[in-house]
Formats: C-alpha cells, structure tokens, sequence
C-alpha cells in the first residue's frame, strides 16, 4: 500500500481528502493540530521516511490572515514550502509533491478565467501562493521532483469550515433570523464543495501512482459565477428565514 503524506491533514479540505484517500492508501497525518509544523524540517523528514508522495495543504489559507499578518503568511507559506520540497530532495528526489495553490494567483479578473491567464496576485496571501508555485516549478526543473499544482476556489462545506465564511456565516445569520450582512454586494464567487474539490485531488493522486497524469497545473473550480446577493437571497429562501440583507461597504 502506498504510503502518502498530508500536510494540513485536519483542516477543511486536508480532512475531507484524507478520509477519502485512506480508502486506497496509508495516509500520514501532519498537521499543527498534531503538534507537526512544517517549519521544523527534521521532524517533516522524519515522517517523510517511505512516503511515496506528499500533498501539501499547510499554512495560512485566507487572503483576510495574509492581510493581518503578512510576516507570518510568509513564513509559513513560502518558507514552509521550501522546506518540505528541501526535505523531499534530501530523503528522495523520487517522491512526488502536489501543492494546494489558490485562484487568487489570477489576482480580480472580471472575466471567466482560463488555466493559461497570466497570473496577477494582488495581496500577500495570493502572492505566497504564486511563490510556492515557482518553488514547485524550479525543484522540478532543477532536481527531478515530479511535482504539480492544484489551484483551488472558495471552497466550502463539511464539519471543518470556518463559522466566519461566507456561505456558513450567512447560514447561521438566516438559520437565527439575524441580517444577513454583504460586504459590498457585487462579488461574484466560483465555489466548489469539498467534496467535489477533494474528488478532484483524489482522482489526481490515482493518475500519478499509475502513471497516467496529463497535467502539472489544475483549477479546481466550476466555472460557474454567483454573485454573492443572489446567494444571501437563495439562503434566505432554502431557510425560510425573517432575515433581511443589510449591505455594508466592501472591504476592497
């Protein structure tokens, strides 16, 4: 059974993965959770030892963190993802590494993006993502890492997301008959359930153990737009809720 290693094992998207992927594979768990920081690199090499991939989920996941603290989205993004890739080179050059990046490497684009857009991270947090990116890209080149990229939207859903969030945020709003409050109103988010996302990863894992993988990069989005009043009225409706809109200046 093919050992795999998940960094960010217990969050949102870490957790969901790994539950899948046990199913076929023998899954090491490495998270802050489990008291495993992927800025100590002699305790990631050490539970990199007969791991025959690593699916990197770690760090700071949102643009709002990244903001509030820039230091530390650094840090633990692009020097964490050095270090992982550092320790991959000197336990086992053949060990393959997928990356969760994000679609905010394609910075605000009013239009439907496409995989081949030229990348435009506007913020600190999409900038670590396109950082690690470029890291994954040039241990690749550089050492013979077979590594790839998946770039995921606003994913959602599960026991694991955060109450804060958008779509669980006006859930409870509705669910409490509370305003549900929109930040702006014009936004328009492509987002994608966990489940479908970690589908997505899965399916990538099994075309790499079997050595039929047809791409480096991959958007794990749907192509599909909502616009973020829409949503606020279709909670509404699904809940039944008393609750009304209010509207408050973006944020941007």
């Amino acid at each position: 059974m093919s050992r795999i290693l998940v960094t960010g094992s217990e969050g949102l998207i870490g957790a969901a993965l790994c539950r899948k992927l046990e199913k076929k594979y023998e899954i090491v768990h490495y998270d802050l959770k489990l008291k495993k920081n992927i800025l100590n690199k002699k305790q990631f090499k050490k539970n990199l030892i007969g791991c025959v991939g690593v699916i990197h989920l770690a760090g700071e996941s949102r643009v709002p963190r990244g903001f509030k603290y820039p230091v530390r989205t650094i840090k633990n993004n692009v020097v964490g993802t050095g270090n992982i890739l550092g320790a991959i080179k000197e336990i086992d050059p053949k060990i393959w590494c997928i990356y969760g990046s994000s679609r905010e490497v394609y910075g605000e684009k009013k239009k439907k993006f496409k995989e081949t857009d030229l990348l435009n991270p506007i913020n600190v947090y999409a900038t670590t993502k396109y950082a690690s990116e470029l890291l994954m890209r040039n241990f690749c080149r550089n050492y013979g890492i077979e590594t790839f990229v998946v770039r995921f939207s606003n994913v959602y859903g599960g026991l694991n997301d955060h109450k804060d969030r958008v779509i669980p945020k006006f859930m409870i709003q509705a669910m409490n008959n509370r305003n549900i409050t929109v930040d702006g109103g014009k936004q328009v988010f492509d987002f994608v359930h966990v489940d479908e996302a970690t589908d997505g990863v899965v399916k990538l894992v099994h075309q790499i153990i079997s050595k039929k993988i047809k791409t480096k990069t991959s958007p794990l989005v749907t192509g599909k737009g909502t616009n973020i009043m829409e949503l606020a009225k279709k909670i509404i409706k699904i809940t039944k809720s008393n609750s009304k809109i209010e509207i408050k200046k973006s944020r941007d």
